[in-house]
């Protein structure tokens, strides 16, 4: 096979030709599409083995229960994340996800008692659902900055959700008052509060619930009557 000169090429190319050689190009992507689609299965998979597991009572999966639940190996699982610290982190960012997925808006022009009702059914709904994952997060927080800041950021997204709901009673009062009864609505509507009822007074959903849609009515008619 004889290869064509450099010096021809070169000539061809200032001579202002157009070059009609076949252009070598990469395999088209769906081959590649389709590993990464599977990888972000995976990946997916083991994030909501640890949510399956938690809601089953296991709060401190290990790695290798982890790898069984998500259907893989543990090799596998330390290829898609970094250790365990890194893997709850992202199973943290995938309960925050979920909640948003929980959360509808409730329009904060309605009757009162319309509102409240509406804010504690939804809260009831999403705290239950949210527990085991919370419960377990409970127990790394001390030692994962990244799920205290997520934590935090779950904090302000209700704190939001308050404001919001409850505008029209809040604009009534002075800025101290205004900032005590959000605290305080938020207090008794955040998880902990949740847990408390459900896990150490051991009431049903529907009698915590009713103990939550006492507690926010209480503040608010207390606040209206300032």
């Amino acid at each position: 096979m004889t290869k064509r000169s450099t010096s021809t090429d070169q000539s061809h190319a200032a001579a202002g030709g157009v070059d009609d050689r076949p252009v070598a190009r990469a395999r088209s992507g769906p081959a590649t599409d389709g590993r990464t689609a599977r990888s972000q299965r995976t990946r997916l998979s083991i994030i909501d083995a640890i949510r399956a597991l938690n809601a089953a009572g296991d709060l401190r999966p290990t790695a290798p229960r982890i790898a069984k639940q998500a259907g893989v190996s543990l090799r596998t699982v330390w290829q898609h994340f970094e250790d365990m610290e890194s893997l709850l982190a992202h199973a943290g960012r995938r309960d925050v996800e979920i909640l948003l997925s929980l959360i509808e808006p409730i329009p904060p022009e309605g009757a009162l008692a319309e509102r409240i009702a509406a804010f504690v059914a939804q809260r009831a709904r999403v705290l239950e659902a949210m527990a085991p994952s919370w419960r377990a997060a409970r127990i790394h927080e001390p030692f994962s900055e990244e799920l205290r800041l997520i934590k935090q950021e779950t904090l302000a997204l209700a704190r939001a959700d308050v404001e919001t709901v409850f505008r029209t009673e809040l604009a009534q009062l002075s800025a101290r008052s205004r900032g005590e009864l959000v605290d305080a609505l938020l207090a008794a509507s955040v998880w902990p509060h949740w847990d408390t009822l459900r896990s150490d007074l051991h009431l049903d959903v529907e009698q915590a619930r009713k103990v939550l849609a006492r507690t926010i009515g209480g503040l608010l008619e207390r606040a209206d009557q300032q």
